[in-house]
């Protein structure tokens, strides 16, 4: 339940503030005034995506927060605790958003940073919003679907379904890249027997073209590596007088003899020792260099030769050996598939047999279950639909199988067509009058007639959902008179159980407000901004008036408004 919501430089809101109470609230005002603002800041909270023009003009941040009573909702602990969140104290808890214009906004709960996901499946557990034109999605079968599965708890039913079909789906698919015509199948065979031959006879080594690379610079430059070898070894070790290393041998000698005058020279001493024999393991290297090596303009030949046939399988089968070798594994496995392709077919569709199986368990156990919770679901929605205005509806939600659509696949003898979501094609049916035939609701339902119809459902859910708190934007579209007074009955009835918010311009269910909120627009120091005041005893009665009368409010206004509210 929400405690406490506050809002700032969202829009025309600069700071606002609003406790709701704890059962029926109702927010009223004139069109315009920001009413759906507020909410639409709220939703900002519960994980709804944000736009620039959602922050105050000449503000560089925005901040939605609230607090919430979360006793009774175990699954909000189990939320904190999953995304290693702080806990809740006292059974509260606090949600905050803050907006930027550089795009660099942030979430929180209970003082912990979050992501945006994760605040919108906490606000799925705290807020259930009904939009302005929600009721609109129930023109669309797959949303009266979605609608029935929520109600009768069936989304795990369904989710076994929907893996089922995309198992069968993959197995159906793998075999009809399988199932090739035999001059297809042929020609892919002699393709693939060419690049699994091509790879093989290469004898590939892995890392073989970066040692071919070497040698072929070595064997490239044969006759200024041994010039230049030789010139150092003559530096080094073959001159008579002036070999390198014979004269760091005796400059060593030298200086140790000046150790006994300056300890340093001894230090020195010992770093030419060390470099002659550094410099004698160089010279014996150069020298095994020197006698191993030989220019071979035969060899060069040959390892060019193999380089560049390395250079054309590179090309074709993958940019080093490794990934050669790979897709010649790959070649060879489809090769031994279309080779035992008979066999290959008929594992496959021994598996499609056992998908086919599970799929039309799975289907059929959808199916009645809908079926039962739809006979339920839709004498409930009748007796709720008389409540609301529809005095002599009937109400029937249908459940027939699926017409054949591309990508479905069959789940039993009958030819029953199967989906994701099922074999079923789920329709909301109503009957306004009696006499008149049940005809789809998408058909004959007018705005405010849709509008009650999911207030019905929104009223029955509620009494299985978990939700603490239902917010309806301008559910009363379309209706007035004993409609709007039966709306606000009904609303009255579901706060029993559940926090309640309503925007709504009609008196007659403004009256049944625990507490009655007016939203309007006042200009300070030349800028526009929207305010909540909660009106209690003669304000609230003058805008009840207001809302039966317009702005010129009579006596007569007044007192009826009075009335209507000691009515209540």
């Amino acid at each position: 339940m929400i405690l406490e919501l506050n809002v700032r430089n969202i829009s025309l809101m600069p700071a606002l503030s609003l406790e709701p109470g704890e059962r029926l609230s109702v927010l009223t005002g004139e069109t315009g005034a920001g009413k759906s603002i507020l909410l639409g800041a709220l939703s900002l909270l519960l994980g709804e995506r944000a736009s620039g023009d959602s922050i105050r003009a000449d503000c560089e941040t925005a901040t939605v927060e609230a607090l919430f009573q979360v006793s009774g909702l175990p699954q909000i602990s189990r939320l904190l605790a999953a995304h290693g969140l702080p806990p809740c104290e006292e059974d509260a808890l606090i949600l905050k958003r803050v907006l930027s214009r550089s795009g660099r906004g942030k979430c929180y709960v209970n003082g912990g940073f979050t992501t945006l996901s994760v605040l919108g499946l906490i606000g799925e557990e705290l807020v259930d919003l009904h939009g302005q034109h929600e009721h609109q999605s129930l023109l669309h079968r797959g949303r009266q679907r979605d609608l029935l599965d929520r109600w009768a708890g069936l989304q795990a039913v369904r989710e076994k379904v929907n893996q089922a079909y995309l198992k069968l789906r993959a197995s159906r698919e793998a075999r009809e890249r399988l199932a090739l015509d035999e001059a297809e199948r042929t020609r892919r065979l002699d393709l693939l027997n060419f690049q699994v031959d091509e790879i093989d006879s290469a004898g590939l080594r892995p890392g073989e073209q970066n040692t071919l690379q070497e040698e072929r610079s070595r064997l490239m430059h044969a006759e200024k590596l041994l010039s230049s070898v030789h010139h150092v070894l003559d530096v080094l070790h073959r001159r008579e007088d002036t070999a390198a290393r014979d004269g760091l041998a005796e400059s060593a000698e030298a200086l140790a003899g000046l150790a006994r005058f300056d300890d340093n020279m001894g230090a020195l001493a010992d770093d030419l020792r060390s470099a002659e024999t550094l410099t004698g393991e160089v010279v014996n290297r150069l020298i095994d260099f020197a006698d191993s090596f030989e220019a071979d303009p035969a060899r060069l030949e040959h390892v060019e030769e193999r380089l560049d046939q390395l250079q054309k399988l590179s090309r074709k089968y993958g940019e080093n050996e490794t990934a050669i070798l790979s897709f010649r594994d790959q070649a060879a496995k489809e090769r031994d598939q279309l080779v035992r392709q008979d066999d290959t077919l008929e594992e496959l569709d021994r598996a499609e047999a056992k998908l086919t199986g599970e799929l039309s368990a799975q289907a059929r156990q959808l199916s009645q279950d809908r079926q039962s919770a739809a006979e339920k679901l839709g004498t409930q929605l009748s007796q709720e639909l008389k409540k609301l205005g529809f005095a002599q509806a009937m109400f029937k939600i249908s459940v027939s199988h699926r017409e054949e659509e591309a990508g479905w696949v069959f789940w039993d003898e009958k030819h029953y067509h199967c989906g994701p979501n099922g074999a079923d094609e789920i329709e909301f049916l109503i009957s306004p009058n009696p006499g008149e035939a049940l005809k789809p609701v998408a058909k004959i339902a007018s705005g405010g007639e849709l509008s009650r119809i999911m207030l019905a459902i929104k009223v029955i859910a509620a009494t299985a959902a978990q939700v603490p708190t239902m917010i309806f934007d301008e559910v009363d579209a379309g209706i007035g008179g004993a409609t709007a007074e039966a709306v606000g009955r009904s609303l009255q009835t579901l706060s029993q159980e559940r926090q309640v918010m309503v925007i709504t311009h009609l008196p007659q269910l403004a009256r049944f407000a625990d507490r009655h909120f007016l939203v309007s627009k006042q200009v300070t120091q030349g800028r526009t901004q929207t305010i909540v005041e909660l009106l209690e005893g003669e304000e609230r009665v003058k805008e009840v008036a207001r809302l039966m009368a317009g702005e010129q409010i009579t006596e007569t206004a007044l007192q009826h408004a009075q009335e209507l509210i000691e009515k209540n």
